[in-house]
């Protein structure tokens, strides 16, 4: 006669595994298509304790904890699939928990992101899935406590999951893009445009500063820029948009304004700082790798290492003007003196464009081949030897 504790043992076996791998099948689902949480959108709450325990800076603080809400979201592939397959009677239960839950995490922000995350990424992505995956099994025998981890986990990602830019930076970018727009008639065409524009928009930022918050109306004009010389549909990443009508006008402005002689590299620098501002530099350089693997594909432009040398350079300007108060300001100096605006591109010399799928394959063995990090780590050397970053 089976004795009532036995029973109990094995009906909660029966069936929460089964609970566990609905849960991870919904969870994999959901990590494959809602954003991730960005450090705009990251809880005030969390940006203050970081702030208060850790003794961090307003933007540092909002980074750690975008970092430890993407960290648990991901973390939880593990814990789950840990719980899925403790009624799995093998031996290699534990070892498919290890693997799996990496190999899980790793498809679902491919998915997600549209292309293989970039590196520090990607080592992120396994890291935290296999430590998910050690505390899943050291907690899988306490049903408590995984219940309680599970649920604050799943809390925690969903709120973090906001990207909606706040009221603070909302009122700040719509007035800073009213603002370049009012002058954008009186600037030439050309890379004089772009370099015209660039100091009114961060001339109006300094100006703001009031000699103390420089990252807030820096991000602003970052975001302004992205808004004119960008896209338009950038805006969608913050959860909201402004109104500055007449599409017409900006695009006319886009035509007109080039860096390095191109109209096409004035967008890329600008789209690829503004998501720089909106989620993080590696998010923002995935999105244009992401691009020109579209790109690479029959019946597009080619894979461009030009492309790619103008959205690093937006990454880098962008993470310059928003690190911290000093480097804001620093920056906004910079801008403001024209010896160090007189060269805003790196040079482009030697490297690859219209490179087709194949192309990049065979010639440069693809994004992770050793070719490719060599000449995406040459772009990063040229951006670093620009007087604007030095």
């Amino acid at each position: 006669m089976t004795s009532p504790t036995i029973a109990a043992t094995h009906a909660d076996r029966s069936w929460t595994p089964w609970v566990a791998g609905v849960a991870l099948v919904i969870w994999v689902v959901l990590l494959c298509w809602l954003p991730d949480p960005r450090p705009l959108g990251a809880p005030e709450w969390a940006v203050g304790i970081a702030r208060r325990v850790a003794g961090l800076t307003e933007p540092q603080a909002r980074f750690v904890a975008t970092a430890l809400l993407r960290g648990a979201g991901v973390g939880l592939i593990g814990v789950l699939l840990a719980i899925a397959l403790h009624g799995w009677y093998s031996r290699y239960a534990t070892a498919a928990t290890l693997v799996g839950a990496p190999f899980l995490a790793v498809t679902a922000k491919y998915i997600n992101f549209g292309a293989v995350p970039i590196r520090p990424q990607l080592v992120a992505i396994v890291v935290v899935a296999f430590l998910g995956a050690l505390a899943g099994l050291a907690l899988r025998r306490n049903r408590a406590a995984l219940v309680g981890l599970t649920t604050l986990t799943f809390g925690l990602v969903a709120w973090g999951t906001s990207t909606r830019v706040p009221d603070n930076l909302y009122e700040a970018w719509r007035s800073t893009a009213l603002h370049v727009l009012e002058l954008a008639n009186d600037v030439p065409d050309g890379d004089e445009g772009f370099r015209q524009l660039l100091q009114i928009a961060f001339a109006y930022a300094e100006d703001n500063s009031h000699g103390t918050d420089a990252v807030l109306p820096n991000r602003a004009a970052v975001l302004a820029l992205g808004k004119i010389l960008g896209e338009d549909n950038v805006a969608r990443v913050g959860g909201r948009d402004i109104d500055l009508e007449d599409s017409g006008r900006r695009e006319r402005l886009r035509q007109r304004i080039l860096l390095g002689g191109r109209n096409d590299l004035s967008r890329h620098y600008w789209v690829s700082a503004a998501l720089t501002v909106l989620s993080d530099p590696q998010r923002a350089l995935t999105v244009g790798l992401s691009k020109e693997l579209m790109d690479s594909t029959p019946g597009g432009s080619g894979f461009s290492f030009v492309d790619m040398a103008a959205n690093a350079t937006g990454i880098r300007l962008a993470v310059a003007a928003t690190r911290d108060q000093a480097s804001a300001h620093d920056l906004q100096v910079r801008v403001r003196e024209d010896e160090y605006v007189a060269n805003l591109l790196p040079s482009v010399d030697g490297l690859p464009e219209q490179l087709s799928r194949d192309a990049l394959q065979s010639d440069l063995g693809g994004l992770g081949g050793s070719e490719t990090r060599r000449l995406l780590d040459e772009i990063d050397r040229r951006i670093s030897a620009l007087p604007l970053f030095r």
